[in-house]
């Protein structure tokens, strides 16, 4: 089928995560992205190389789709290319400390008088404006000035990362997002848009409620610890093990506590506590019975018994289980890639899904350089000037 995206061409001077995994999007959507490398190729293609070989996870899950040109464009003649090329892209997208662009020669402003139909985005660590917007910043920075890592945990006082690169990821997400509007936007007006994504402002957006919560009661809310600081000590919203691994029970209030009482044999707790604030206010008397009874069941069990009355319900699962999950194969969430030297492989697939049609299979990621001399033929340069440029260092 066709995709959204197809027809759209972005030039793409990310590295690392929150930048590459954007465009891993917009490709996952149909667009043709055209990766800038430096000669010795983006930095993320040496994340965890001490550990894994060649290719590495990191470099294959933030680039996969796309394809790859290198070019140094410190140089006068690797700014013409770019040049050449901002004339016949719709997108071009850096995650660059703000300011840099600029001091390549590559403003919005530059690059705008050569298309006025270009989108022009931005990834940083603190936003275009303030004190703070050339501060350098990574996953862990976002995180941590976003608050989340004083949410996560279990340990009173301790900051607490997630044990995912979740300030990247969101940051990603939101970058490709800004891109897709100002895409709209363009079609609407026949002008391109600037267009800018933090980690910080990602990474608050990503906990609207929390903050929004703490902003109007003034009260700061405690850790997360086995569900959610703001939920878990006003409803059965918590994980909770079994016999044999652990299940999570996404709240269960009135006629749900009711059924779940039931469930477990503890009709009492229904009689006892009858009412939301009652149950609200006796959660640590209410949570330690329901574990002891989780305890002497399996998951499967239990699992079966949520689904029978309707509870909002699931299992705890281990990335061993969802790269196998057929939940997770069925919907393209796990796509399977097939890979010139590690063969098929199953990797984290797109969760988005156009015309019912999931992606179940998803391209490799590019090889260094891989259409350098395709796309400066493209561009109007001659097989004796593209050997030239290979030749000077160019490319």
């Amino acid at each position: 089928m066709t995709l959204p995206l197809e027809g759209i061409r972005v030039l793409d001077f990310t590295w690392m995560q929150q930048g590459p995994f954007s465009t891993t999007l917009l490709a996952d959507m149909g667009a043709e992205v055209i990766k800038v490398e430096h000669r010795e190729g983006e930095r993320g293609r040496a994340v965890d190389r001490n550990q894994i070989p060649e290719p590495v996870p990191y470099f294959i899950a933030h680039n996969r789709g796309k394809r790859s040109i290198t070019l140094d464009v410190r140089r006068p003649e690797g700014r013409e290319i770019v040049e050449r090329f901002v004339k016949k892209v719709d997108v071009v997208v850096s995650n660059m400390r703000i300011g840099k662009m600029d001091t390549l020669g590559f403003s919005y402003e530059y690059l705008s008088s050569l298309n006025s139909r270009l989108v022009y985005a931005c990834g940083s660590a603190f936003g275009p404006l303030g004190e703070r917007s050339q501060a350098p910043g990574n996953d862990i920075v976002g995180q941590s000035a976003g608050g989340i890592t004083t949410r996560t945990g279990h340990s009173k006082g301790i900051p607490t990362p997630v044990g995912a690169a979740i300030a990247d990821q969101t940051g990603a997400i939101f970058l490709c997002t800004g891109i897709l509007a100002a895409l709209v936007q363009r079609e609407r007006t026949g002008l391109g848009d600037q267009v800018d994504v933090s980690l910080y402002g990602s990474q608050i957006a990503l906990q609207s409620w929390e903050i929004t919560d703490f902003s109007l009661s003034g009260k700061e809310a405690g850790k997360g610890g086995y569900g959610h600081p703001l939920l878990t000590y006003r409803s059965v919203w918590r994980t909770f093990e079994t016999s044999n691994g652990w299940v999570a029970i996404g709240g269960a209030a009135t006629d749900k506590f009711k059924a779940l009482a039931e469930i477990v044999d503890l009709p009492e707790l229904a009689e006892k506590y009858p009412d939301d604030a009652s149950r609200a206010a006796a959660m640590e008397d209410i949570q330690p019975q329901l574990q002891e009874q989780f305890l002497k069941k399996s998951k499967e069990f239990w699992l079966a018994k949520f689904k029978e009355k309707d509870i909002f319900a699931g299992p705890v699962q281990s990335y061993e289980d969802i790269v196998v999950d057929p939940q997770a194969r069925e919907n393209g969430y796990i796509a399977t890639m097939a890979h010139p030297s590690l063969g098929d492989v199953a990797i984290a697939g797109t969760p988005i899904q156009f015309g019912r049609s999931p992606r179940t299979t998803l391209p490799p990621p590019p090889e260094l350089g891989d259409y350098t001399e395709r796309y400066l033929s493209e561009l109007n340069y001659s097989w004796d000037e593209i050997v030239n440029l290979r030749e000077i260092g160019v490319i």
